[in-house]
């Protein structure tokens, strides 16, 4: 079953029950159940309470595990929500959770790569994203019926909700009339990405740099998962907008550099509107990365 369904947990309700195992572990399903779930919140519900999608999912992602006397615990430590983003990722990217994207895009959780794959092919300075724009610009590649991981009426809302807690996109800063509009912006996750490769301080060929991201964030344009959908790449030393819109931001805001060295024997282009064909031969990774 496809995780944008809705059989399978919200990200929202999977950090609070990591939230609250981080500092009550191990838990009988019953009484995590009795934490998360009270039946003072119940009462008049007329939809089943989403604590055991909530465990299901989880467990599936690999993130806890229940023993044979029914105990919950985490799998890693996940102190802080950027931890627990950071392992969604790479669960969910996780090369044996996404064999078959061409094949099997509904089974598991392929429907959200091929999905992120197709949102994150928009440029984050165009016009909001709707449901609409793409499910067009990926109609063509998955025709078979019964197998279409596109948005529906109940795809699309739960990805609104995926998208920022993976750090891949935002509500737009100008409300729109329409409120499940996303803007592809994968800021939050270069940088807590970034982070994780423990390069503080240090000045890094921005073409290694670039290859890097997309290894660990596979479905941006150039990368594995979106090259395998046949989405256009950009080339490996062209930088797309979604990832140029990142290390732009990261310039901005200090926690990264972009130089360009007359000595540096490569160089990607970054998709600049100030400065178009913009060059960059190494990046600048600040202390200030963790911050």
């Amino acid at each position: 079953m496809a995780y944008l369904n809705v059989n399978w947990a919200l990200p929202s309700q999977l950090w609070a029950l990591v939230r609250l195992l981080r500092v009550r572990q191990p838990l009988i399903d019953s009484q995590a159940r009795a934490l998360m779930s009270p039946d003072s919140l119940n009462a008049g519900m007329k939809t089943q309470s989403p604590f055991q999608d909530t465990v299901r999912t989880l467990i599936d992602l690999g993130l806890v595990e229940q023993d044979k006397d029914g105990r919950l615990s985490l799998q890693y430590p996940m102190p802080s929500l950027t931890d627990f983003q950071c392992r969604l990722r790479e669960a969910l990217f996780s090369p044996a959770r996404n064999t078959n994207l061409e094949s099997d895009p509904i089974s598991g959780n392929r429907d959200m790569t091929i999905v992120l794959s197709y949102f994150l092919s928009f440029d984050p300075l165009g016009t909001p994203v709707t449901e609409a724009q793409v499910e067009d610009k990926s109609v063509e590649n998955f025709s078979v019926e019964g197998k279409n991981p596109t948005p529906s009426n109940v795809r699309w809302p739960r990805f609104v909700h995926w998208v920022p807690m993976l750090g891949l996109g935002s509500a737009p800063l100008i409300p729109a009339s329409d409120s499940n509009v996303l803007t592809p912006d994968c800021t939050r996750a270069v940088r807590q990405v970034l982070a994780s490769f423990k390069i503080a301080g240090k000045t890094i060929p921005a073409l290694e740099l670039v290859r890097k991201i997309r290894e660990a964030v596979p479905v941006l344009p150039g990368a594995a998962y979106s090259i395998r959908l046949g989405i256009p790449s950009p080339g490996e030393q062209v930088v797309d907008p979604a990832l140029s819109f990142a290390l732009l931001r990261g310039n901005y805001e200090g926690w990264l550099k972009l130089e360009r060295f007359a000595d540096s024997t490569s160089s990607v282009t970054i998709a600049d509107r100030d400065e178009p064909n913009r060059r960059v031969s190494d990046i600048v990774v600040s202390e200030g990365i963790n911050d």
